[in-house]
């Protein structure tokens, strides 16, 4: 999008306070693991990581950026963008990404749960962001998945989308001081990055080791439990054979 408003410095911030805001903090919060023998959990983490490299890159490092923010005739800033007050600064970085979140959130709703509900209660496997959600928090039995509970199990959908509403506002308030700050900013892409690397490597030493436990046990099981049908019959066969 920004390939086609490039000196749009509203559109930017909007974009810049998707990508550093609900997106990244994603990764945080969902643990999301750098792991590179998975495909699905390599290409999860790019997703939620690279948007905001971008931005960081472009917003602080890109001086050509700073150049087009500066169209001729017009006089010189000395900052992009123009800050005139923290009010400019809360619109474009919170209040409108804010109202196009809960635009998308009512949308998906009526669509996702209100229209298709009965194409979900046909097929469990339709996956979406709740059953995929909901499903890791209650693999992993974390606090999101006690949250989402205290109204009942019946109420776990509202308690998602409440719980999701309130993990978006206060992401997005985040990115109006990392959008101000430049060692601010530096420290979030550490955090992001160390975090994804830390849960790899927690999914490799622990997780994965217990996978192939128990993957290991239940084979064991299945071939006791063959081992055993085949020993019946025979057993069955000595005792009926005639002395």
């Amino acid at each position: 999008m920004l390939l086609g408003f490039p000196t749009n410095e509203r559109f930017f911030m909007v974009c810049f306070s998707f990508a550093e805001g609900p997106l990244a903090w994603a990764l945080i919060v969902w643990r999301c693991s750098l792991v590179f023998s998975s495909v699905d959990k390599t290409v999860s983490v790019f997703i939620h990581l690279l948007p905001g490299l971008v931005f960081f890159t472009i917003w602080w490092w890109d001086p050509v950026f700073f150049g087009a923010m500066h169209p001729e005739g017009t006089p010189e800033r000395a900052s992009w963008p123009y800050v005139e007050n923290q009010s400019y600064l809360w619109k474009w970085l919170f209040f409108v990404p804010l109202a196009a979140y809960f635009f998308w959130q009512v949308l998906y709703y009526l669509i996702v749960e209100v229209l298709r509900r009965q194409r979900l209660l046909r097929d469990p496997e339709v996956m979406t962001s709740y059953r995929e959600l909901s499903k890791k928090a209650k693999k992993a039995n974390n606090m999101w998945w006690r949250l989402s509970g205290l109204l009942g199990d019946q109420n776990r959908l509202l308690m998602f989308i409440l719980l999701q509403a309130i993990f978006t506002v206060a992401t997005t308030a985040l990115t109006v001081p990392i959008f101000l700050s430049y060692k601010l900013h530096v420290v979030y892409q550490i955090l992001k990055v160390s975090a994804s690397v830390w849960n790899g490597g927690n999914f490799l030493l622990e997780v994965m080791p217990r996978q192939v436990i128990l993957k290991e046990k239940k084979k064991s099981e299945t071939r006791d439990v063959t081992e055993q049908q085949h020993e019946n019959p025979l057993q069955e066969n000595s005792m009926e054979t005639p002395q």
